[in-house]
């Protein structure tokens, strides 16, 4: 049963860049519940990639391990390890890719929303690329960003931004692609006591 298992997913896995490309879609995920559904949040700097067939699957996965510079949800230490499906194997020219599901790069900042681990230890950020924001910038000077637009993404906590966020927001005549760093963790601390109360 395992095997007709295995030989199944490797099939949808092969097949699945040749379906349309809304099979692969995931749908729009706001920042509350990004916060609201994620297990674990954190600001870090990814300090390894590695790829490997997993034992468990076969499945070729990336390991990334960022070193945690600020938890805003659940618990994690002072590095923190996810797993996921994807990756180029040590000299093998051919990559395995999902659609979808985002690559950190080593030395770069990101604020991350994970869901808990699989019971196989997959661990992607919630709505893949969506839960997972780039930070640019240096210093008191950072901002994050995943690509959307804030005024978009905050539309149901607009009570819950520190004040010159939601000024910048509201007096905005374009899509606003970034945040000011701390004003966005401010924010998702807000939420989270809001909700916890």
């Amino acid at each position: 049963m395992d095997n007709v298992f295995r030989i199944l997913t490797a099939l949808v896995l092969a097949l699945a860049p040749l379906a349309p490309a809304r099979a692969a879609s995931v749908l729009p995920v706001d920042l509350p519940d990004l916060i609201e559904t994620s297990t674990t949040a954190f600001q870090g700097r990814v300090i390894d990639n590695r790829t490997e067939r997993d034992a468990a699957t076969g499945f070729v996965v990336t390991y990334t391990k960022f070193e945690v510079a600020d938890v805003l949800k659940g618990s994690v230490g002072k590095t923190h390890e996810i797993k996921q499906l994807g990756g180029s194997l040590p000299g093998e020219a051919l990559q395995y890719r999902v659609p979808g599901v985002p690559s950190f790069t080593v030395g770069e900042e990101y604020v991350v929303f994970l869901a808990g681990a699989s019971a196989i230890g997959f661990s992607s950020p919630i709505g893949l690329s969506q839960g997972r924001f780039s930070v640019t910038g240096k210093g008191t000077a950072k901002r994050v960003g995943n690509g959307a637009d804030f005024r978009e993404l905050t539309s149901r906590m607009r009570d819950r931004l520190p004040d010159t966020a939601r000024a910048q927001l509201d007096g905005a005549k374009e899509k606003v692609r970034e945040m000011d760093m701390e004003e966005f963790k401010q924010s998702v601390r807000n939420h989270l006591r809001t909700v916890a109360r």
